[in-house]
């Protein structure tokens, strides 16, 4: 019976079994000649077992642990190998946490203030750069500044002179490039030195006459189109941009959500800009990712009654509509303006039933919201999920999103 069965038995039984997958899955690799050692090792194990001695197998236990462990070649190791396996390996997770559960995204406009605040740039005319101890303090709920001098002197190139890069998706910059093949770095995305009521100033110092970029945004603010910088000549120890930039709002989206519930109206959700031709992205820049609250499920129908929103004949009754509907614009509360009209973001869908497939997203800053009003619906197939948590900067909206 096997629990009278001797320990050193049932220890030698497991060893069996272990050096029967050692052979198994290390044979394509091993030398012919330790190959037929642990094989006879093995074998003569089975007889010792079958003989039931135990000093037999005693012995055979060390020569075949030592046998295996010297029969593959070992590679030599390293504290900086480990450590860069480990660190690949966390990247991979990182990567697949980020892919199918829960992905960071860093709210780029105003379009949900104040629930949600994006980046937003103030130029100044004196340089308000703090002393180290301050900007430290103020980079941690969110601010930033800025004082940037030309480095190089010289011609700023036709073809795109003004660049957005970043690294992993984060940290993103701009680079000016001159006809020569230098570059000089502005450690602030584009939108911020672009975008006509706030900016650090760049066309204003760069000398440029700005043309209007038409594609919308997601808060419905006008850009200047960068190519008008194209030409402009550049001195060394000019200022190219002074001011402060607030961050904006950095919050994980849960990605897993939609897969086992159906989309809730009146949370903050996220959702890709594919399918949505109105939109009007430019094709090489590929979908993006806005950021709204979801005001209508399929089957629903919506009306704008400024300032306030119907869904299926009745004011919207969920917290968050609540909220926006508070105030007017004329008369905010805790800076909600209420919802405007279609007309006041240059939209036309302000009664609207959807259908099946269609969801309705708008901003809670609604008069400064590009959002389905203006671009009509959201298809399903575009969903993302639901807003979860904002967890930078510290204070002002960090915690869960309601």
């Amino acid at each position: 019976m096997l629990f009278l069965t001797p320990r050193y038995l049932k220890h030698a039984k497991l060893l069996h079994k272990g050096v029967t997958r050692f052979i198994n899955y290390k044979r394509d690799v091993l030398p012919s000649a330790k190959l037929e050692e642990i094989t006879t090792l093995r074998t003569s194990l089975e007889d010792a077992m079958k003989s039931r001695d135990r000093a037999r197998i005693d012995t055979l236990t060390t020569e075949i642990n030592n046998t295996c462990e010297r029969a593959l070649p070992h590679a030599a190791t390293s504290e900086i190998a480990d450590n860069i396996e480990v660190f690949f390996v966390a990247i991979v997770i990182a990567l697949g946490i980020r892919s199918y559960i829960a992905q960071p995204f860093k709210i780029p406009t105003g379009s949900m203030q104040p629930t949600l605040y994006g980046l937003v740039a103030e130029h100044t005319e004196e340089d308000a750069t703090p002393n180290i101890f301050v900007r430290c303090k103020d980079w941690v709920t969110g601010r930033s500044y800025f004082n940037v001098v030309a480095k190089h002197t010289g011609v700023l190139r036709d073809r795109e002179p003004l660049t957005e890069h970043s690294f992993l998706g984060f940290f993103a910059h701009c680079r000016l490039h001159f006809e020569d093949g230098e570059t000089q770095w502005i450690w602030a995305p584009k939108a911020q030195l672009t975008t006509v009521r706030h900016n650090l100033g760049l066309f204003q110092y760069a000398g440029a006459a700005p043309k209007e970029n038409p594609m919308y945004t997601p808060d419905n603010s006008r850009r200047y189109y960068e190519g008008s910088l194209a030409g402009k000549t550049i001195t060394e120890g000019q200022l190219l941009a002074r001011g402060t930039v607030d961050t904006g709002d950095h919050v994980l989206v849960n990605k897993f959500a939609y897969h086992f519930r159906r989309p809730v109206r009146g949370e903050v959700f996220v959702f890709t800009t594919n399918n949505i031709s109105a939109i009007g992205v430019p094709e090489e820049q590929g979908s993006q990712h806005y950021i709204k609250r979801l005001a209508g499920v399929p089957g629903d129908e919506l009306e704008v009654d400024s300032p306030l929103l119907k869904i299926n004949g009745k004011l919207a009754e969920e917290a968050g509509f609540k909220r926006v509907m508070s105030g007017t614009e004329s008369q905010p509360v805790n800076g909600y303006k209420g919802y405007g009209p279609a007309a006041s973001v240059g939209g036309s869908y302000e009664h609207v039933r959807l259908r099946l497939d269609q969801y309705f997203a708008m901003g809670d800053n609604s008069y400064n919201s590009s959002d389905s009003r203006v671009w009509g619906a959201v298809p399903e197939r575009n969903l993302v999920g639901p807003a979860l948590f904002c967890y930078f900067p510290l204070g002002r909206n960090w915690g869960l999103i309601r």
